[in-house]
């Protein structure tokens, strides 16, 4: 028999040193034909004999099983990653005279040293720049996760600043916008503090900052509105008219204190102004030194609401005064300015008024600021198309003196009312965009005033620069007490200004000032306004809002949000397995706002017959059980049980229904001497119950738990007559028992004896009910059950 001899071992290190020798021999005898080979561009013998040595050396490394130590080879599954780099690269290795375009070209006469130096630098570039690639990579990585999270910060911030979170009613807590913090504040300076030009102040602060895109415009409406915050009709006109006075002298002086030519210093008083606003209007230094001077110089003077410089004016402005029927205008001037404003006090001149003289003035010829002066005397209309430069706030300064002269003696004469609503008319029928083109409109030709379309008063005539719309009209319905139109324009103007309207609601009905207009115009339902408002937000949100109700709106308003489906385990507390109550957010707000926990269960009470009332069964239930009415959460389980949803198939509703009415049936049946339940009333609860569940093992196919259920409680009474609440559902109880029976019958489950017994009883309780109906097919059923047995 051959044998086959064993490949002797080879010794590693000796033939390693004999290669290195082999090599040395060859690179010198190839040292004298390396520079000359490579002129040619051919490889040399040195070059061949290293490619042959070096794919000796990989057949021989690829070749069977090394005998020794270091010999041993690894699975390259086992192999570090360094030693699969290394491996990597002996095969790749290549000595070609011409480089590839990834390869550092090489002079094929260097020897091995100079060969594997230019390896070396090539792995160090190579390093080099993989790593700079890694820096990039690393900062996109870091730039972009920071430009995501800007991003969500500042969407965060839009969402909360703008309440863009759902406009359905009753939003949860995880869909719900987050309201601003200046809503909080303001409600706690109303509920807590008493009505102040101070309080009015720092709200108005307040709600100017919660809308910082008209931040500037709401500062000014607040301005308005702080003056109106009366309680009668004529105080809210000569609020507005008063607010119009200073706000034209305000900017009387800031015009002459910001000119150079004015050359105003010290404190000056109110003729040096008014002089020196007249010499930047006409552009003379010589002011007054004609009558239209004299006569511009007391239209600002009454414009400013200056009544003593009005009765000091004729004797100022001398000699040109002498030469115009100034006196007796300034003089009722003078006085209808103290009527409005009776804190400015000035000593009128001992002779009478002439109305002559009145008259005199009014025909005499001058400019068209004698006439307007004289026309607001006399009571009548003026075009303020001749007026130079009149505004709006010109125009409702005029009217309004008009009308607040009606209401001098009583506020409540019809001829007031009459010219208010008229004028309030006007105003609004112009609309928004009248007060935001500065486009001229024509005059009418029959004397009617109209307010014309000026660059100054109320920032009018001027077009935002970022083609929003500016909050002129709301001014403009400020100044004439149309509140509810006010309101109505912010809330349609813009989402962000709700919470403005909100604020201006809750102090105009405050101040009393709605009360005022009442008969003007529509009563605004502030509870329903702040309701919907509040409604955007989560429950506990809604309850820091519903302090600024009164007593009985906010019962109203938790009523409202209680039936919304927004009364669950955090606003009500939790109910445990045994009935008792942990509370809630609702009950806790009304302990720290001084109630008693009598109030609480008051209003889960109301509540819960109002659900009841509405067909809200699953909240009936629970507010009514938290209303201690237990009786009545039994009757409302009874009108549960016996709906007609059960008959549906994949209801979502009867299924989240079955399990609040399981709940409180396990919780009542733990507690009946504790809740005083009536034994009858528990009797008929529990056999409807229990017909429920007769039903659903019938429906779901499990006859042997539905009989089990109608012997143990026995659903149809064969002897005395039951409620009528039972009786109503014996044609639908005969109907099931009748198909389990005869399934009972078909599959040999019961025996003969037992069933013929069954279907006596059956047949004595339908002779006794003979005017129950059923329906055909039960009809069917019977007569085939009869057949059987």
């Amino acid at each position: 028999m051959a044998t086959t001899a064993l490949p002797s071992p080879v010794d590693v290190h000796s033939e390693g040193l004999r290669q290195l020798e082999r090599a040395e021999r060859l690179a010198e005898a190839a040292s004298s034909q390396g520079r000359r080979a490579a002129t040619q561009g051919r490889s040399t013998a040195v070059h061949k004999s290293l490619e042959q040595l070096f794919g000796e050396a990989r057949a021989r490394s690829q070749s069977g099983p090394v005998w020794g130590t270091f010999g041993s080879r690894e699975p390259r599954l086992l192999q570090t990653p360094q030693a699969q780099r290394l491996e990597r690269d002996v095969a790749e290795f290549s000595l070609a005279t011409q480089a590839s375009a990834k390869q550092q070209d090489v002079d094929p006469s260097v020897g091995l040293q100079e060969f594997f130096g230019f390896r070396h630098e090539r792995v160090i570039v190579e390093a080099v720049e993989e790593s700079y690639r890694d820096c990039l990579r690393c900062c996109e990585r870091h730039s972009f996760d920071r430009l995501t999270a800007d991003w969500e910060e500042t969407k965060s911030q839009f969402l909360g600043n703008f309440q863009l979170a759902g406009d359905a009613p009753g939003a949860s807590a995880v869909g719900a916008a987050i309201p601003p913090q200046q809503d909080a504040a303001i409600i706690d300076a109303l509920t807590s503090e008493p009505l102040s030009p101070q309080l009015v102040q720092r709200i108005a602060h307040w709600s100017a900052a919660s809308c910082p895109a008209y931040q500037a415009e709401l500062k000014e409406c607040w301005s308005i509105l702080s003056y109106e915050l009366k309680m009668t009709l004529q105080s809210i006109t000569g609020g507005a008219i008063k607010y119009l006075q200073t706000r034209y002298f305000e900017e009387m002086k800031s015009l002459v204190y910001n000119h150079v030519e004015a050359a105003l210093g010290g404190h000056p008083d109110a003729w040096s102004l008014v002089r020196a606003h007249g010499r930047l209007k006409f552009q003379t230094a010589a002011f007054p030194s004609n009558v239209t001077h004299v006569w511009y110089a007391a239209y600002v003077a009454a414009r400013s609401g200056l009544s003593s410089l009005l009765v000091e004016l004729p004797d100022k402005a001398g000699p040109c005064s002498e030469r115009a029927m100034l006196r007796p205008v300034c003089l009722l001037l003078a006085k209808r300015l103290q009527a409005i404003d009776p804190s400015q006090t000035s000593e009128m001149a001992g002779s009478q008024i002439d109305s002559a003289d009145l008259l005199r003035a009014d025909v005499e010829e001058t400019s068209g600021f004698q006439d307007v002066l004289v026309s607001l005397l006399l009571g009548r209309g003026f075009a303020f198309g001749r007026l130079p430069e009149g505004t709006v706030e010109d125009w409702l300064w005029f009217r309004l003196h008009l009308v607040h002269l009606l209401g001098q003696d009583d506020d409540q004469s019809p001829e007031f009312k009459n010219q208010l609503e008229k004028l309030r008319y006007q105003a609004a029928s112009l609309g928004p965009s009248h007060f935001d083109t500065p486009e001229p409109r024509p005059e009418p030709s029959n004397g009617q005033s109209r307010p014309s379309r000026g660059a100054s008063g109320l920032g009018l005539g001027l077009v935002p620069s970022n083609a929003m719309q500016s909050l002129n009209s709301v001014k403009v319905f400020l100044l004439t007490a149309q509140f509810g139109l006010v309101l109505q324009q912010l809330q349609l103007q813009d989402r962000s200004l709700r919470g403005v309207a909100l604020h201006m609601a809750l102090l105009l009905r405050r101040s009393g000032a709605f009360d005022a207009v009442k008969s003007l115009e529509a009563p605004v339902d502030v509870s329903a306004f702040l309701c919907d408002y509040a409604s955007n937000f989560a429950s506990r949100d809604q309850l820091q809002y519903f302090r600024a109700l009164d007593v009985s709106e906010r019962v109203q308003a938790l009523q409202r949000l209680l039936l919304r489906g927004a009364a669950g385990d955090e606003l009500l507390g939790y109910i445990d397995p045994n009935g008792r109550h942990r509370p809630g957010l609702l009950e806790q707000t009304l302990q720290e706002d001084g109630g008693e926990q009598s109030e609480f269960v008051e209003l889960c009470s109301k509540a819960g017959r109002q659900a009841a009332e509405q067909g809200q069964y699953r909240e009936a239930i629970r507010l009514l059980h938290l209303g201690r009415c237990y009786s009545e959460v039994l009757q409302v389980l009874c009108r549960c049980l016996c709906l007609p949803i059960w008959r549906e198939q994949d209801n979502s509703e009867a299924i989240i229904l079955a399990q609040d009415i399981q709940r409180f049936f396990d919780i009542y049946e733990r507690n009946l001497d504790r809740y005083a339940l009536s034994s009858q009333v528990w009797a008929i609860a529990r056999k409807l119950y229990a017909t429920r569940m007769f039903h659903s093992f019938c429906d779901r196919g499990e006859p042997e738990n539905a009989l089990d259920v109608f012997d143990r409680e026995q659903l149809l009474c064969w002897g005395a007559p039951e409620a009528e609440e039972i009786s109503a559902e014996y044609p639908r109880i005969v109907a099931d028992y009748i198909r389990v029976l005869n399934y009972a019958a078909s599959r040999g489950a019961m025996a003969t004896y037992a069933l013929q017994e069954r279907l006596r009883q059956l047949q004595c309780f339908l002779a006794r009910n003979s005017r129950m109906v059923l329906d055909q097919e039960t009809h069917a059923s019977l007569a085939q059950l009869g057949l059987c047995c």
